[in-house]
């Protein structure tokens, strides 16, 4: 496990040497020849309108289920996973969100996360399977939909599913209580409003992707809706840092075929990712490191406890069940 970080690098710097002996520099520049800059401001314009919807969402989970929610607070969270994105494979930073919370809040924030983000997987699984109609033959189209629709009462149920995680018995004495607090205030929570809220979201992403094709070539509407959910998914798959390489391979590949230079197709997802993980996270980077009032407590030192035992314990217990570490048990 140890060696993951590295094999990710690895596979990164592989991908990075690829692009660059497929798509040289100079070819990347020439793509930019007729650039629309306005275009350009559009796609910022959409990457706002994504914040601000997802910002909303986040703090009103929050309010529902944090007591004395702040508007801050939540902003800041926010951003700190936004940060925390780039750094990690797959955007799996972003369920970093409660290292940014207040302690006795920290494990139903955690639950919260996993819940906004499993929503914001749904959205774009719903862009996904009304792409399929543009991709596939109609009956694998139909398909995918009656998967989808079978899938909705997971969808609304959630809250309970994952508030069942907040009651696991690996955790520590010490969290039992925020366990069945975060549980019994996750299943208070009404689905449908959040995941239209999340498909908002993933919808400005669509929109991104439109104006930035559109910057480089006049395309229409359906080849970036074909196209969006399927790149988005090759970059979240957690080989290489940040999705490099995947997700340009699958724009070229995707694109292509709609008439889109290959030096076009990396340009648009390198923008893409430029616009939609590197900008939040700069902007989240630098509120972290203004914010100096009050200093970052990432873990309790009863989480820190089980993760550490987790991490030096060779294998699980065959039952199944991960015994709760005592402090007793860590060197000092």
């Amino acid at each position: 496990m140890r060696l993951t970080p590295w094999v990710r690098v690895a596979v990164s710097a592989a991908a990075a040497c690829l692009l660059l002996w497929r798509f040289p520099p100079g070819a990347l520049r020439a793509a930019f020849r007729g650039f629309d800059t306005w275009q350009l401001l559009l796609a910022l314009s959409c990457v706002l309108a994504m914040v601000a919807v997802r910002a909303y969402k986040w703090y009103y989970l929050l309010a529902e289920s944090v007591p004395g929610t702040h508007l801050r607070d939540a902003f800041k969270s926010l951003f700190g996973g936004f940060a925390l994105s780039v750094v990690m494979p797959g955007r799996l930073g972003e369920l970093g969100r409660c290292l940014f919370s207040g302690e006795p809040h920290r494990l139903r924030v955690a639950l919260l996360n996993i819940l906004d983000r499993a929503l914001d997987g749904w959205a774009l699984a719903t862009w996904a399977v009304t792409s399929l109609f543009l991709l596939v033959p109609r009956p694998a189209a139909i398909f995918g939909l009656g998967v989808w629709l079978a899938i909705l009462p997971v969808v609304v149920g959630l809250p309970t599913l994952i508030s069942s995680l907040g009651t696991l018995p690996w955790w520590p004495e010490s969290l039992h209580a925020q366990g069945a607090g975060a549980a019994s205030a996750l299943r208070r929570i009404r689905v449908p409003r959040f995941a239209l809220l999340s498909l908002a979201s993933t919808s400005l992403d669509l929109m991104l992707l439109f104006f930035l094709l559109r910057s480089f070539h006049q395309v229409e509407f359906a080849i970036a809706w074909a196209t969006f959910p399927w790149m988005v998914m090759a970059g979240s798959v957690p080989v290489s840092l940040n999705g490099l390489g995947l997700r340009e391979g699958a724009a070229a590949l995707l694109l292509t075929r709609y008439g889109v230079s290959p030096a076009e197709a990396v340009d648009v997802a390198l923008l893409f990712f430029v616009f939609n993980a590197l900008l939040p996270a700069v902007v989240g980077g630098v509120w972290l490191l203004a914010d100096r009032q009050k200093p970052v407590r990432f873990c309790s030192e009863d989480l820190v406890a089980m993760l550490a035992a987790a991490w030096k314990s060779p294998a699980r217990p065959r039952s199944g069940a991960l015994l709760p570490p005592t402090s007793a048990a860590l060197p000092k």
